[in-house]
């Protein structure tokens, strides 16, 4: 079973904004408590310290989800290596409503949902895309609502269960943004277009930074220029996102249903002794490593496929026919044995092969 959020369309709901910004208002004013002086509560904690002595107009079951959430948010800050040194201000307003107590689905095909004036019945839609996905729900989660009324439905679903026969070894990289191979099938994906538009955008966001910063020191308004700058931002954001679900969905499509899609395990870490150079932090900023990684796992999980990570020790540098050190220039690969392919290609096979070897050995595919 796997969770997935999809889009909900309605009318405007009387009321519905009202609640998510008395929700969003209650995690605001409990997030100083939760937060603790740096030690952050756990829920129950957090509710025993809460529920009965800040009041709101909140319906019981929402004051709990709003307790969990802000438990939450500090709880996955701390896991992600990023512990909160203040409390959290929750600027973007949002309200989590629970199935079967916050919200249902009536049979005359309308949605019920609490509101600050009690339950509201309206007529919903869901867009062609995720109709299969609404229909075949095992069971609905939540609803989350944003500020600006936008309802985003969290369901589970059923997948089989993935098989992993086939391996697939994947190269990920900036200018070619994927390259898998199987063993006698090879799958290129080129990024030079993505590339060369977010090239474009850093030319304009430097020269809007540098418009900012003039403005700044003449003390004028810059509100504009923030505003502009925060667009920009936003495209780019959505460009590539669209980009790495184009990209997974060519990738999937294209690989025999029971693949084993094997990636890099790459952890890039910040130099200690020395800083890198400018144009190196550039680079590492335009790559959407991780989101391509997160958006085929979603699609390889949807298809029934598995996921696995080998490290990436020696994988471009290889050759893959004899294993010897070899020397790659830019895309091109030559060894001493006499194999030259393009360098993305060789180091796709190496992938693979390396998850093969490991497999078979029962070591971890994942280890050094």
């Amino acid at each position: 079973e796997i969770k997935r959020t999809i889009p909900i369309v309605t009318n405007e709901i009387p009321g519905l904004i009202d609640i998510v910004n008395e929700f969003t208002k209650f995690k605001r004013e409990i997030s100083a408590i939760a937060f603790n002086n740096g030690s952050p509560l756990r829920a129950i904690d957090l509710h025993h310290q809460t529920y009965h002595i800040i009041s709101s107009t909140l319906p019981s079951q929402m004051k709990c989800s709003a307790i969990r959430s802000v438990a939450s948010a500090y709880a996955s800050a701390k896991s992600n290596g990023r512990p909160a040194t203040h409390p959290f201000l929750f600027k973007k307003s949002s309200a989590l409503f629970l199935w079967n107590k916050d919200f249902s689905f009536t049979g005359k095909g309308l949605l019920s949902i609490a509101t600050t004036t009690g339950r509201v019945k309206v007529p919903f839609r869901i867009p062609s895309f995720a109709k299969a996905d609404f229909d075949s729900a095992v069971s609905y989660d939540s609803i989350t609502v944003t500020g600006n009324g936008r309802i985003s439905l969290c369901l589970t679903l059923n997948v089989p269960d993935p098989v992993g026969h086939v391996p697939v070894g994947i190269d990920l990289g900036a200018t070619n943004a994927l390259v898998a191979s199987t063993d006698d099938k090879t799958i290129f994906i080129s990024g030079c277009k993505q590339k060369v538009i977010n090239q474009k955008t850093r030319k304009v966001r430097q020269r809007l930074q540098r418009k900012l910063a003039v403005r700044k020191a003449e003390k004028k308004d810059t509100h504009s220029v923030r505003r502009f700058l925060k667009r920009l931002g936003r495209k780019q954001h959505n460009r590539t996102k669209t980009f790495c679900a184009e990209t997974a969905a060519k990738l999937c499509d294209q690989v025999p249903a029971n693949a084993v899609l094997v990636f890099e395990d790459l952890r890039i870490k910040q130099p200690r002794k020395r800083k890198r150079r400018a144009g190196t932090n550039r680079k590492l900023s335009q790559w959407s490593y991780g989101m391509m990684i997160e958006v085929c796992t979603r699609k390889a999980q949807r298809k029934g496929m598995a996921i696995a990570f080998i490290d990436p020790a020696y994988t471009s540098q290889q050759c893959r026919k004899c294993g010897q050190l070899g020397n790659r220039r830019g895309h091109n690969f030559t060894c001493s044995c006499g194999h030259s392919e393009h360098a993305d290609i060789n180091a796709s096979h190496n992938i693979r092969l390396k998850f093969t070897v490991l497999r078979s050995s029962g070591l971890s595919v994942n280890q050094p």
